[in-house]
């Protein structure tokens, strides 16, 4: 898929126009309004929409590349690829206005993921440690696949809990997952996710800047499925050359954080499935960090994994765990400064008494 830069400029301004002229009118509109609780960030009524402004830039931007790019396959894919993108923003909307339980939202994330590889087959290779690159077959592909796009979808949703940082860490993971995707020989995706990246990008000043509109569910789980199918479709569609590592590893401060804090809240006994304050963002806000602080602590965080990603591609893939596992002892030796703190604050929750977590649960 070879496209014009005039091509893709038009897309890219349409996208931005779209997604920001969207922004503006959500703001404004008032809808499906987030109120402000005993863990909330916020302290008035938020419209909660902002997923709808960025999907529908993504939208209008592939629109304009299926229409003149004049590459029939590369349009069909980006038509499923649509498809199962607005069935996620479908399911995150329904949760927003009707607060699924989590085995309901899970039902929903795990057809949105059985859709994708009907459409576009499941993980096809893998890099493993010391065995380098191996072919996965499809009894094991379509599990991993499918797990990967739910449990990376419901990890972005955890993350979107302050304003700028959900929407920024997408503009920038996406936009260096776009250079990579070009250079690796998958142009067809890096237009999809730089037009992506472009959408997020013209959702932050009503985001970040000003406050006035939020993403909601309806954009975290739609963000959360297209860049987890990014990962697989940049592997699929490269041979292999783009590793199955590079947006793990990029996105790899979203998913430390969840991770540290569901090990930790399981560890105090805590309730994991019960919502709480204690992911490090969080803790940031909660120790005296602003909104656009914790914004940009995140996008950087993401820029160094991105960079961390490219110097990967360069080892051999017998290598390439080496990346996430040295990038781990880097983020856990900030979480442990953060714990220190809330700790002599008293900001994380007291080791629950034997059976009360279970009591929770039930």
């Amino acid at each position: 898929m070879l496209i014009e830069p005039f091509i893709f400029a038009c897309a890219g301004a349409v996208a931005v126009a779209v997604a920001y002229g969207g922004s503006l009118f959500a703001a404004q509109a008032r809808r499906l309004l987030d109120h402000p609780n005993e863990r909330s960030s916020h302290a008035t009524a938020t419209p909660r929409i902002g997923g709808a402004a960025i999907m529908a830039g993504w939208v209008a931007g592939a629109f304009v590349i299926c229409a003149f790019a004049g590459d029939i396959d590369a349009a069909g894919k980006l038509a499923r690829l649509a498809l199962c993108g607005m069935l996620a923003f479908a399911l995150g909307y329904a949760d927003d206005r009707m607060s699924f339980s989590p085995v309901w939202k899970l039902a929903g994330q795990v057809v949105i993921a059985a859709l994708f590889v009907i459409f576009f087959a499941p993980l096809k290779a893998a890099p493993l440690p010391w065995a380098g690159e191996i072919a996965i077959p499809a009894a094991v592909g379509v599990p991993l696949t499918m797990l990967w796009i739910a449990g990376f979808m419901n990890a972005f949703n955890f993350m979107d809990g302050a304003n700028g940082m959900a929407g920024g860490a997408a503009a920038v993971g996406l936009a260096w997952f776009a250079v990579m995707a070009s250079f690796t020989g998958a142009p067809a995706l890096a237009v999809a996710a730089l037009l992506l990246a472009l959408s997020s990008a013209a959702f932050l000043p009503e985001n970040l800047l000003r406050g006035k509109l939020f993403m909601g569910d309806n954009g975290s789980q739609a963000l959360g499925f297209f860049i987890a199918a990014f990962a697989v479709l940049g592997v699929n569609w490269t041979d292999g050359r783009l590793s199955a590592l590079v947006v793990p590893v990029i996105f790899l401060p979203f998913i430390f954080d969840v991770t540290w804090t569901l090990i930790s809240r399981f560890i105090r006994k805590q309730n994991v499935f019960e919502a709480h304050r204690e992911h490090f963002y969080q803790l940031i806000m909660r120790l005296g960090g602003s909104h656009a602080r914790v914004a940009v602590i995140y996008m950087s965080l993401i820029s160094f994994s991105a960079g961390a990603a490219i110097f990967m591609l360069a080892l051999p893939a017998s290598l390439h765990w080496l990346t996430p596992l040295v990038l781990s002892l880097v983020f856990a030796m900030g979480g442990v400064a953060i714990y220190r703190r809330a700790a002599r604050k008293a900001l994380l929750a007291s080791p629950a008494p034997s059976g009360a977590a279970l009591s929770a649960a039930e």
